[in-house]
C-alpha cells in the first residue's frame, strides 16, 4: 500500500517544481485520502438520499482542504459544488452539470469543458467529441456525468481522477463511490473503489448512448494558499 501511495503522489506531482504548490499539495491529499480508503463501505443515507457518489467527493474535498484557503479570501472554507444544474437556465440535462457560486464564496472548482450528446448527431462524430473532451484530464479533476454504463444502467455519477490522460495507453483512472453499493438495515453503504480504471473509448461510449446525456470536467482553482 505504501508503495502505491508513493507511486500515485509522485505521478500526481510529475510535472511539478521539486517544491510543490500549495494547490498540488491540495490535489495530492485528496487523492491520496481516497486511496486509503479504497475497499471500505462508508455510510451514505436511506435508499431515497440522492446524489451519494457527489457527496462523497464533496466531503473527502472539504476535509483535505481544511487547511487551504484561496488568495484574497483567508475567512471562507473551500468546498466542491455538487448541486445540480437548473437545466432551464443552463440549457443542459440535470446532472450533467453543477451550479457554481463565485470563488469569493469558497467554490474551489471552476469548468474546463463540457460534453453534451447532441439529438441527429451522427455516433462517429459523438464519440470523437466526447474523446477530445476526455482528453483533457488532469489528476484532481472531478467529472459530473449523466451516462449510460455498461449493461444498459442509466444515471448521474461523480469521478475524481486519480491521473492525468495519457494518449500512449489511452486510458483514464479515477477513484469513486456508491458506483457498487448495497443496502445494509436500510442504509445505504457506498463503496469506494480508488483504483478504477477503463479506456477512454468505454467512457466515451458511455457518454453517448442517449441524447441529452452529457458530462463537466471541473479543476482546482490556482491561488490555494495554507491556512496562516
Amino acid at each position: 500500500m505504501i508503495t502505491a501511495l508513493c507511486w500515485l503522489l509522485s505521478a500526481t506531482l510529475a510535472a511539478a517544481p521539486f517544491v510543490p504548490t500549495p494547490r498540488e499539495q491540495l490535489i495530492a491529499k485528496v487523492i491520496l485520502m481516497e486511496v486509503v480508503q479504497d475497499g471500505a463501505a462508508r455510510p451514505s443515507g436511506t435508499r431515497a438520499d440522492p446524489g451519494q457518489c457527489r457527496r462523497f467527493q464533496a466531503n473527502v474535498f472539504s476535509e483535505a482542504a481544511a487547511g487551504y484557503r484561496a488568495n484574497g479570501y483567508p475567512d471562507t472554507p473551500l468546498f466542491l459544488p455538487t448541486e445540480h444544474n437548473d437545466p432551464e437556465a443552463t440549457g443542459r440535462m440535470a446532472g450533467t452539470c453543477w451550479d457554481m457560486p463565485p470563488l469569493s464564496e469558497g467554490n474551489a472548482f471552476y469548468e474546463v469543458a463540457h460534453y453534451d450528446r447532441v439529438s441527429g448527431q451522427g455516433r462517429k462524430e459523438a464519440l470523437e467529441a466526447a474523446y477530445a473532451f476526455l482528453a483533457q484530464v488532469k489528476a484532481g479533476d472531478v467529472l459530473q456525468m449523466l451516462a449510460t454504463y455498461n449493461g444498459g444502467g442509466h444515471g448521474t455519477h461523480t469521478i475524481l481522477f486519480t491521473r492525468p490522460y495519457d494518449p500512449r495507453i489511452n486510458m483514464l483512472y479515477w477513484a469513486d463511490s456508491n458506483f457498487t453499493n448495497r443496502i445494509v438495515d436500510g442504509v445505504k453503504l457506498g463503496v469506494v473503489k480508488a483504483y478504477q480504471n477503463r479506456s477512454v473509448e468505454e467512457v466515451a461510449g458511455w457518454l453517448v448512448e442517449s441524447p441529452g446525456d452529457g458530462a463537466t470536467l471541473y479543476r482546482v482553482v490556482d491561488g490555494i494558499v495554507p491556512v496562516k
